[in-house]
């Protein structure tokens, strides 16, 4: 679940033997008036190695960890997730590393949190992004979705979806990139395409949002782990998908009719904004616009989940082999399957 984070260490007691200096690139005059010291700290893979940054604020005696947690328990070039016994695991290598009690860890702040899934699907990434035409209220960005990455972006939290086969070929090291994309291409012929879906909660109050209120600090994240798997289903299942529409058996009427002719003509984000002004062109008060948009957008997310073709990957082609993911993880760890699965699918009982 988690990889990518920002943790705050403030009153630091312990020390940075362990750490490899970071010369400034800029010259400093006065080097005893400086305000920071910058580190990296490396894992112990022999090949593929990561680094975290280390930040100390001399003034404060403040600390700050970022970068992949999953990376450091494992390396650069995994497709592991880190899950809760793998993510104390790491979490108590890291105290002793920079020689702090795990207790004192514990109790560190943190922020830009990730937390995502590695999942092998049955349909080429790159195809299946341009199929999610939207999440929540965030802007959709796909400049580099040819590349194999797609991001919805907002104030406190972000997605990111991307081809992880690719992303690990294309950051490997010149010697290995080749021969890596020609392994990844040959599991993608046969099929296995790895999909990351990774959320980023920006600050504390992302997690208020999403009844996660409770998790404060590092040993907060240990001890409600689990927590993050129900959050990620949450949200997935909140994607809308827009591939091919099949209603050459059904009876439509007359506004179903004018919103697949949009949907077919303009697509998704387009139509969708043009469709939410027109139904409002009658409201008059800030409240009724905005219960007209809801509305709108609801008449249209009801046409997609109500016509997609069966016969195409679809949303529930994904949820199915994010499902799969789901049942062979709780093998090995104690996760509460039958609300997983029931927030996949959006039922709320």
């Amino acid at each position: 679940m988690i990889d990518s984070i920002k943790i705050i260490l403030r009153d630091f007691s312990g020390d940075l033997k362990n750490c490899i200096p970071k010369p400034s690139k800029k010259l400093i005059e006065n080097p005893g008036e400086k305000e920071y010291d910058n580190y990296r700290l490396p894992n112990r893979a022999k090949s593929d190695r990561h680094y975290l940054t280390i930040n100390h604020a001399l003034k404060t005696n403040t600390i700050k960890i970022v970068g992949s947690l999953r990376k450091r328990a494992y390396h650069k070039a995994s497709f592991s997730d880190l899950n809760k016994d793998k993510f104390e695991q790491t979490i108590r290598e890291l105290a002793k590393t920079l020689n702090i009690t795990f207790e004192e860890i514990k109790k560190a702040r943190f922020t830009d949190c990730e937390i995502g899934a590695n999942i092998n699907i049955r349909y080429p990434v790159k195809e299946v992004l341009h199929m999610v035409v939207a999440y929540s209220k965030l802007k959709r960005n796909d400049e580099r979705i040819d590349e194999g990455t797609l991001y919805f972006e907002g104030t406190d939290k972000k997605l990111k979806l991307y081809a992880k086969d690719i992303e690990i070929a294309a950051k490997s090291h010149w010697t290995k990139q080749d021969k890596r994309k020609a392994c990844y291409a040959r599991l993608r012929e046969c099929g296995n395409n790895m999909l990351r879906i990774e959320f980023t909660l920006k600050y504390q109050r992302s997690f208020n949002h999403h009844q996660m209120g409770y998790i404060k600090n590092i040993g907060d994240l240990i001890e409600h782990y689990h927590d993050l798997y129900a959050f990620w289903t949450r949200e997935v299942a909140r994607l809308i998908f827009f591939n091919y529409l099949d209603y050459s058996n059904a009876q439509l009427t007359e506004k179903e009719k004018y919103i697949i002719n949009g949907l077919e003509q303009y697509g998704f984000e387009s139509f969708a904004e043009e469709y939410q002004n027109l139904c409002t062109l009658n409201s008059k008060t800030t409240n009724s616009i905005k219960t007209a948009k809801s509305q709108a957008y609801k008449s249209i997310c009801k046409i997609l989940d109500e016509y997609y073709d069966r016969k195409t990957y679809n949303m529930y082609n994904l949820r199915v082999d994010i499902a799969k993911h789901l049942i062979r993880k709780s093998k090995s760890e104690n996760l509460d399957l039958p609300l997983l699965l029931r927030n996949l699918w959006g039922n709320k009982s």
